[in-house]
């Protein structure tokens, strides 16, 4: 048990015959046997000799350091390996030992009184015992005749037992033992062996000759009896001897280990107790004459009377009676050498086989010349296993004709403790490495040599070895070819180990390799197919060894790695078994009286005894036939599913686990990558095989299986998509019908034989493509909120504008991305579920459910019929219990035939991706020879993962919540849910809201979308947009909403009661674009959520009132522009205010006198407009502002604009336009009306500043950038100035139109207003601010009475007078300025070289251009430079200041990457000097004629 019975020193092992005594359970005799073969190998210095001297020829003293190797077998060999000895000796059993079970060994005596240690009398029950053993050992003497040793072993006998006979042992329980126990067992066993072995060697060499094995024509075994054989099994008897479901049957006494060919019976009388001392006492079995001979002496041969018919022919040592003697001699040396091999003695076994092996090749015995060979290399092997030196027999050589001819190789030398056999050498001995390197260069050639001698054997003489021994030697050799081949040429320590012992854990692919390694695989291979049984042997060779054969075959290949001729052998092997048992079940149907038609009769009949107590061979049966077919299917790459068996628990424990979504998953990836490997109509050849397989015995489990798994292979494995037409199985319809009936009729014959759990398994797993939930009403769709947004509905000013661009979770739609699907507790949820069929057949679904966890739901079960190549719909019902998240996780199918089972939703499509080459080892195909454990047949490897992305499961998440309200519209204001509208028109209308449910609607939102949304949001969040026109979008959609919520007051608790009602008022604003328009309503129920400090879901439904608008067209900005305006008039009123105070105006009266220009003529209203210039403080200069309006509206409409002025309040208080100057102007309808604004310029600080973004996002926008070109730096900062100055005058004006005739208002829309880089120059301050003065050298006031100021920027100053020029600078900005002045007098009006040209005209002391100290933020500096005008005339004088250092903190302000240049700013009005004579009356006249 556990070694290779095909291993190439088979030979060397002495084969035991283990059977119970008694009752023995199966799991003890199997420990018990177990504890045995920890001790199979015996080391013959451990063994006592026996003290007879007439049986000391194997004695272990002669070779102390040999050793016997025992296989320890449960069963007896077939008959045609028995027919094989004494040919091949260790074939046959030669120890029997007998193993009772000591605690159980009562019962099984006697089981009915137990007699034996139930007596009074302790004396008896010892003496019963001693009896029984007794008998016992009698009766295995006379069952097993042939053997040499007969003992019994009483496992668990703790209880000293006395006067128990020779041949029984008694095995204390492992707890009680020591750790020489077993071994001393065996000991005692190989002293008892080798003792017997000397009767036995002696009475062979009594006999003149051995005839050569013959090949049993017809011989096809029974349970391992040949159908003639006279004898049969031992049965049970009286006296308690009790077999097991395994017993061990005695052969055919036809087939002695010493009979002829002709098949006489050998006698069975006491010749291996007594061995024989003349010839009469041997047996005459091998004479044909049945007349008793003459006795002759031991020395003398004993001839056949058909040797003695040919003397004459002549006498002498050439002639063919000597030829035949010395035959015989060989023959019988060749025998006693394979007993000194398997007693151990292997010197002995060397020199016998090494004589023998000369004498057959000189009389031409080639094949007991070849065996002679295999001995010869057995033994040399067992020597390199033991760590011996040996010396290699020049009979190996092969060339070799005579003992004395020179060898090719005159290394190889042998031993000191093998005899010289003339071969040449030196003298010393070679150590055991190089001894056995040359062994290993020589065992190709010397296999081949002894196959080569089997063949001439068979060709030149009547002694043909049958195929079974040639079969069995060709597969030998080849094994031991093949382990130095994956060696690497090389046979160490391990790899003998593994040769002998069968050891594991050896790791050959970490050998070092030859360069060369001989023989090559190849070369092996081609060697084991000649032990391929031709067909032409099926006759003479008997299906168990044609099958014992092919499975080796197979064995060796895929050592070598040729799998896929271990394929065609395995293919081979199912094609022999096949008819074979077929024909077995038709003759064990008619034993038992039935029709061999009647399957289902035999198979009840089969059922009923392997169900039987105590009957376990059925089952063990079946696992090794469903293991091998597992193999099988392995090999053509193809993972059947689980073993199936009557019993699916106890088969398949963890169905659990198998029915797993990862578990399906990586089945499919698996079985999508052997789609890949190999060739599909072989794959379905060899499963049709195992079906015929299963049919024949018949094992329904298996006809199921391998039916369902045929159906899986030949479809394809994908999930189509919905246009998708692929996907059909590459198998024809009838061919899939006729699997579909057969799995029906199975499971219909199962249930009849009372296996009502044996089922298939489905064969697709993409059976449930899709579920998803049916939602019956959207407006009862609840929607999930967090408990952070309850902060959109506690808003107390009604009037704040809400940023549109903030996440409003209530503008979510019931159909949007919603992550989890909501259902209510306790009622009805439907969904559907769409299943698929890929097959040219009806898929009947006895019954489909939902699968769910995390929460108790009740599915309805529903049944279908799904039709060839169709998907079909179920609509299954279900209800959540309580409140929680449920998931969806698949269906549970029921298909008819099939195991009820569970299966995930694949709703993507999903097609494995084609593989150019798909290596074994990715697929785990490399280990596909090793043992598979049952349970878990269908993985190709643990721990392996392919490269190939599987299909992904869907998980339906739902999550269940508490009851909520139904809310619905019950009025709106609006006839016919429509409105119409004029541009900036805003109108209010009211909707009434009714709870129809007796759950309060306690939370209560509402949410607005029209068409102008979808316009607005995509366009502000694409890259293509500037960041100006994104600013607009933003504003629009902030600032220009078109519906609001007019909340009448502070109302925090927003609820409509149980069956109550509420009415809300909307406000309707018109915009271009707006056609359609819904108020959403988001409604629920929160219970404490509100009260609660945690983060609490709660969850409201949508209830949608849609609108219909109509916007018509008002008034609209057509174009716009600013022109600079001079600051005289702002100087005069001011120098008229300093000069006649007045009282300070109340807000009421600007109101008033601002209304009153507005309606009084243009004249008058410019007249009042300059009137009231430059009285503000914070106005310094004004621009003029042009506006054309057109009226689009086909009624009048009066338009008013509103200016207001600069102020240091907040742009957002509304008090600042309570002073705001407006014009009112009617435009009739399709006119066109400019209107002229004064507009006071803007000083901005920052004016090249980043545009910003209304956006909650703007941070992460900014950093978007376009794909378009990108501006030049200049460019962009033109922009960003225009549009920061844009926004600037857009904060001080604002417009409204009315319709006198209705009196329907509303506002205009100004932001089409577009400013140019001039437009700009005109409304802008500059940040460094210029100013020139002229005053008296003596007198710092500029009130000198002979210098009169007539504007800002021009003076009447005398000649010939000393006067003084004071220039101001004032810093605006925030940062300082190192400022350069520049100061240039001219002529006016005069050409500029001439104008220049002032040296005699104009003086000044000083210099005209400095650098002034730096400026700070704010401050001002005047720099005062005396002159003199000498003549009269009119000039001017022009200042220009340049920064002289940059010295701004931020000098990439922009953000531009540029480098800052200098900045120059210059004065917008040249200071103009009219220079006169000091005359009386020139200057009045001058000041009066400027007025």
């Amino acid at each position: 048990m556990g070694l290779d019975p095909l291993s190439a020193i088979a030979p060397a092992r002495v084969k035991v015959l283990i059977i119970p005594l008694g009752r023995v359970r199966q799991s003890r005799f199997s420990a018990f046997v177990a504890r045995l073969q920890q001790e199979h190998v015996v080391r013959l210095g451990d063994v006592s000799p026996d003290g007879r001297p007439h049986r000391t020829m194997f004695s272990p003293l002669a070779f102390p350091t040999g050793s016997v190797l025992y296989d320890l077998s449960t069963s007896l060999p077939l008959s045609s390996h028995l027919a094989l000895a004494p040919f091949e000796l260790y074939r046959e059993p030669l120890v029997v030992v007998a193993i009772a079970d000591g605690a159980d060994l009562a019962e099984g005596i006697d089981h009915k009184s137990a007699q034996i240690f139930r007596a009074v009398d302790r004396e008896k029950s010892w003496d019963n015992l001693t009896r029984f053993f007794s008998q016992s050992l009698e009766k295995l003497q006379v069952d097993f005749p042939k053997a040499l040793v007969h003992q019994i072993a009483m496992f668990d006998s703790d209880t000293p037992i006395s006067g128990l006979p020779d041949g029984v042992y008694t095995v204390p329980s492992p707890q009680k033992s020591k750790t020489t126990t077993i071994k001393t067992l065996m000991c005692d066993l190989t002293s008892s062996l080798l003792a017997e072995m000397t009767t036995y060697a002696k009475s062979l060499q009594a006999m003149p000759t051995l005839e050569s094995p013959k090949q049993l024509r017809g011989s096809v075994t029974l349970n391992g009896y040949a159908p003639n054989s006279t004898s049969s099994p031992p049965k049970e008897s009286a006296d308690g001897v009790h077999r097991m479901s395994i017993p061990a049957q005695r052969p055919s006494t036809a087939n002695s280990r010493l009979g002829s060919s002709d098949g006489q019976e050998t006698s069975t009388s006491s010749a291996f107790r007594k061995p024989p001392t003349t010839f009469d006492d041997i047996t005459g079995a091998h004479v044909k004459s049945s007349s008793p001979q003459p006795s002759h002496p031991s020395n003398v041969p004993m001839r056949p009377e058909s040797q003695d018919s040919m003397s004459m022919h002549g006498f002498g040592a050439g002639s063919i009676g000597e030829r035949e003697r010395n035959k015989g001699r060989g023959r019988v040396g060749v025998v006693i050498g394979s007993l000194y091999l398997l007693a151990g003695r292997w010197p002995d076994a060397v020199r016998e086989l090494t004589e023998s092996a000369i004498i057959a090749r000189t009389n031409t015995d080639h094949l007991w010349h070849a065996k002679a060979l295999d001995y010869i290399m057995v033994c040399l092997l067992m020597y390199a296993w033991a760590n011996m030196d040996f010396r290699i027999p020049q009979i190996l050589f092969p060339g070799v004709e005579k003992p004395g001819s020179n060898s090719r190789s005159s290394s190889h030398t042998q031993s000191n403790s093998v005899p010289d056999l003339k071969s040449p050498g030196p003298s010393s001995s070679p150590s055991r490495s190089v001894s056995l390197q040359s062994l290993i260069d020589l065992l190709p050639d010397l296999v081949n040599n002894i196959l080569n001698l089997y063949a001439r054997a068979w060709t030149f003489t009547e002694d043909k070895l049958p195929q079974l021994a040639l079969s069995e030697s060709t597969i030998r050799f080849t094994k031991l070819l093949a382990l130095i081949n994956l060696s690497g040429g090389v046979l160490d320590d391990d790899g003998l180990s593994k040769l002998v012992l069968n050891a594991d854990g050896i790791r050959l692919e970490n050998i070092p390799r030859r360069l060369t390694t001989f023989p090559t695989k190849a070369e092996l291979t081609t060697t084991l197919f000649r032990a391929f049984p031709a067909p032409s042997t099926s006759s003479v060779v008997p299906i168990e060894d044609r099958t014992m054969i092919l499975a080796a075959i197979a064995s060796v290949l895929s050592e070598l790695g040729y799998h896929r001729k271990k394929a065609l052998v395995l293919k081979e092997l199912l094609s022999a078994l096949i008819p074979a048992l077929v024909q077995a079940r038709k003759e064990g149907a008619a034993e038992m009286g039935f029709h061999p038609a009647a399957s289902l009769a035999s198979l009840k009949a089969t059922v009923e005894s392997t169900n039987r107590p105590g009957a376990d061979a059925g089952n063990e049966f079946e696992s090794g036939l469903q293991s091998f077919l597992t193999l099988i299917c392995h090999v053509y790459g193809v993972y059947p599913f689980p073993s199936i068996s009557s019993d699916n628990e106890s088969k398949f424990s963890n169905w659990a686990e198998y029915d797993m979504s990862e578990a399906i998953e990586a089945r499919i990836v698996q079985q999508a990558a052997l789609k890949f490997f190999g060739s599909r109509h072989l794959k379905l050849d060899v499963l049709r095989s195992c079906i015929d397989l299963c049919e024949a015995l018949p094992d329904l489990g298996g006809v199921l299986r391998f039916s369902a798994e045929m159906l899986r292979t030949a479809g394809s494995g994908i999930a189509p998509g919905p246009a998708s037409s692929g996907g059909s199985p590459s198998l024809p319809m009838e061919d899939q019908a006729h699997l579909a009936a057969n799995i029906s009729r199975t499971v219909n014959v199962a249930r009849q034989v009372e296996k009502p759990n044996l089922e298939a398994e489905y064969w697709d797993e993409f059976l449930v493509r899709a579920i998803e939930h049916v939602r019956t009403e959207e407006a009862k769709a609840p929607v999930p909120h967090a408990r952070a947004d309850l902060e959109a509905v506690n808003v107390i000013d009604t009037n704040m504008k809400k940023n549109p661009f903030i996440y409003n979770p209530f503008m979510k739609s019931v159909s949007s991305n919603v992550p989890d699907a909501l259902i209510v507790a306790q009622e009805d949820a439907v969904f559907r579920v769409t299943l698929q069929n890929l097959y040219d057949l009806d898929i009947e679904i006895e019954r489909i459910s939902l699968e769910s966890r995390g929460l108790p739901f009740d599915s309805s079960l529903q049944r279908t019929l799904i039709g060839p190549y169709e998907t079909r719909t179920v609509v299954i019902a279900g209800v959540p219990r309580m409140a929680g998240s449920l998931s969806i996780t698949g269906c549970k199918v029921k298909v008819k035939g099939c195991r009820e089972r569970s299966f995930p939703v694949f709703n993507e499509a999903w097609k494995p991706k084609a593989h150019i080459k798909i290596s074994r080892a990715a697929l785990g195909l490399s280990d596909v020879d090793k043992a598979l454990p049952a349970s878990n047949v269908s993985e190709p490897s643990r721990g392996k993962k392919l490269d190939m992305l599987g299909p992904s499961t869907f998980v339906l998440t739902m999550n269940v919540i508490e009851a909520q309200p139904n809310v619905v519209m019950k009025h709106i204001s609006l006839p016919q849910s429509a409105i119409m509208l004029l541009e900036g028109e805003t109108k209010m209308f009211s909707i009434t809201l009714q709870n129809t449910t007796p759950v309060a609607a306690d939370m209560l939102f509402l949410s607005f979308t029209d068409s102008t949304t979808p316009q607005l949001r995509p366009s502000s969040t694409e890259k293509e947009p500037s960041a100006s026109e994104s600013y607009e979008l933003e504003y629009a959609s902030l600032n220009k909403q078109s519906f609001r919520w007019r909340r009448s007051g502070v109302d925090e608790n927003i609820r409509i009661e149980p069956n109550g009602e509420r009415m809300l008022e909307i406000e309707a604003l018109g915009k271009p674009g707006l056609s359609f328009g819904t108020i959403q309503v988001s409604y629920g129920h929160l219970g404490d959520v509100a009260s609660k400090e945690t983060t609490d879901q709660f969850y409201t439904r949508l209830l949608n009132i849609s609108l219909a608008i109509t916007v018509n067209a008002s008034v609209e900005l057509v174009r716009n522009d600013l022109t600079p305006f001079t600051s005289d008039f702002a100087w005069q009123n001011r120098k008229r205010r300093q000069s006649t105070p007045t009282k300070p105006e109340s807000p009421s009266d600007s109101r008033r006198q601002s209304t009153i220009a507005a309606n009084s003529k243009p004249s008058n209203r410019f007249q009042s407009l300059l009137a009231r210039i430059g009285l503000n403080s914070q106005e310094e200069s004004h621009c003029l502002l042009l506006l054309d309006l057109r009226n689009s509206w086909p009624s009048p409409l009066t338009i008013s604009i509103e200016i207001r002025s600069l102020s240091g309040k907040s742009q957002s208080s509304a008090e600042p336009w309570e002073r705001a100057y407006t014009v009112h102007e009617p435009i009739q309808p399709g006119h066109t009306s400019r209107i002229l604004l004064l507009i006071p310029r803007i000083y901005i600080a920052n004016s090249h500043a980043t545009i910003p973004s209304l956006a909650p996002d703007a941070k992460k926008r900014q950093f978007i950038l376009s794909t378009g070109p990108k501006p030049a730096p200049e460019a962009e900062l033109a922009t960003r100035e225009a549009f920061h100055y844009r926004e600037a005058l857009l904060s001080h004006v604002r417009a409204t139109w009315e319709e006198e005739s209705t009196h329907r208002t509303g506002s205009t829309n100004l932001r089409a207003l577009h400013l140019t880089t001039r437009m700009v120059s005109a409304l802008r301050l500059d940040d460094l601010e210029i100013a020139l003065s002229i005053h008296s050298s003596s007198s710092p006031s500029p009130s000198s009475p002979n210098i009169q100021q007539l504007s800002p920027s021009r003076y009447v100053i005398p000649t010939s007078e000393f006067l003084s020029l004071r220039t101001t600078l004032t810093n605006r900005s925030s940062d300082p300025i190192h400022p350069l002045l520049r100061l240039q007098p001219a002529l006016k009006d005069q050409p500029h070289n001439i104008a220049l040209d002032i040296s005699k005209k104009f003086l000044w002391n000083g210099v005209l251009q400095q650098a002034l100290p730096e400026l700070a933020p704010g401050a001002s500096r005047a720099v005062d430079m005396d002159f003199v005008v000498l003549c009269p005339g009119v000039f001017e004088i022009g200042a220009v200041a340049e920064e002289v250092q940059v010295l701004r903190r931020d000098v990439d302000a922009a953000g531009l990457g540029a480098d800052p240049e200098r900045r120059i700013w210059g004065l917008r009005e040249p200071c103009v000097l009219v220079a006169r004579d000091a005359e009386p009356g020139n200057v009045s006249n001058e000041v009066n004629s400027t007025s």
